[in-house]
């Protein structure tokens, strides 16, 4: 098979079932070939076709493990299409239709939103020595080794290796360059960490799409709950909006404990979630609800 063959399946993800393994494995091989021949630009486009077969993999991936429950494992997922879709748009520019990238783009941020992870650890530390990914030579300011980070060597994409470095310590942060760090509760007991965290509106999101490459959309809005429903909260607790806020310095001075809305655009609902509410989340406030296009 060649690249204009792949490129032709790719045309058609998300309307036909493609055996992404398959075709990672048909691009590695034409990808030795043009090394062996040394056809950098070759590589390259093989390169891209590579990352883009490899996000929709991920994609479908990460929707068979949110509908297995296990959301934490369908976070790195979405994070790893995030980090992987960074990568392309550096070498390859997509339009609102193209391989469907800007779909998964777009619908990776709405999954992400619509997840109850707030707080990620961030790992400061001093990098003492990094090593070129391409040529593996100890890489510094002064000392460079010729090849440029994020550009494709041989088909493949040139990174730093950090070997040493000293840990100085983890900060608690809302907005992480790493996305992987979810902070997670440790049972003191036996130190397994415990997901003590609600997936309801990602479980609500999941019962009105029934395919990764459903037709949807995200609408958020702000709305309050009234104070009467949280008389059992002290105005020196932590406010129920979660914020780190006391609740006398928070929502009680606003019309309503307030809470985001998730409103989900579908144009083909699964059967039977027509009109369907769904309540819940980390705080209980949430609310999910079906619009249809």
């Amino acid at each position: 098979m060649t690249r204009t063959q792949i490129e032709a399946e790719l045309i058609q993800v998300g309307a036909k079932t493609l055996d992404y393994s398959d075709l990672l494995f048909k691009v590695s091989i034409l990808k030795k070939e043009a090394v062996a021949v040394n056809n950098q630009i070759e590589a390259k486009n093989l390169w891209i076709i590579e990352q883009i077969i490899t996000i929709h993999k991920t994609f479908t991936e990460a929707f068979t493990l949110l509908r297995s429950n296990l959301f934490y494992e369908a976070w790195c997922a979405l994070e790893r299409i995030e980090i992987g879709l960074g990568s392309l748009k550096k070498h390859f520019s997509y339009d609102t239709t193209i391989y469907k990238l800007f779909f998964v783009e777009k619908a990776v941020k709405n999954i992400q939103v619509i997840y109850p992870y707030r707080l990620f650890g961030s790992t400061e530390m001093i990098k003492k020595e990094k090593k070129c990914s391409v040529c593996d030579k100890v890489v510094s300011i002064r000392n460079s080794c010729g090849h440029t980070v994020g550009e494709i060597y041989d088909g493949e994409e040139c990174h730093r290796i950090v070997t040493q470095f000293d840990f100085l310590g983890v900060a608690l942060v809302e907005n992480p360059f790493n996305k992987f760090s979810v902070m997670f509760l440790t049972n003191p007991k036996t130190g397994e960490k415990t997901d003590h965290y609600q997936y309801d509106t990602v479980k609500y999101l999941l019962s009105v799409i029934s395919d990764p490459y459903e037709n949807w959309d995200l609408e958020i809005s702000k709305r309050y709950a009234s104070h009467s429903e949280y008389n059992k909260v002290g105005r020196n607790d932590s406010c129920p909006c979660g914020s780190t806020n006391k609740y006398k310095k928070c929502c009680l001075l606003k019309q309503g404990v307030e809470y985001l809305h998730y409103e989900f655009i579908v144009e083909h609902p699964k059967k039977g979630s027509l009109f369907r509410k769904y309540e819940g989340s980390d705080l209980n406030l949430t609310t999910g609800q079906l619009r249809i296009l």
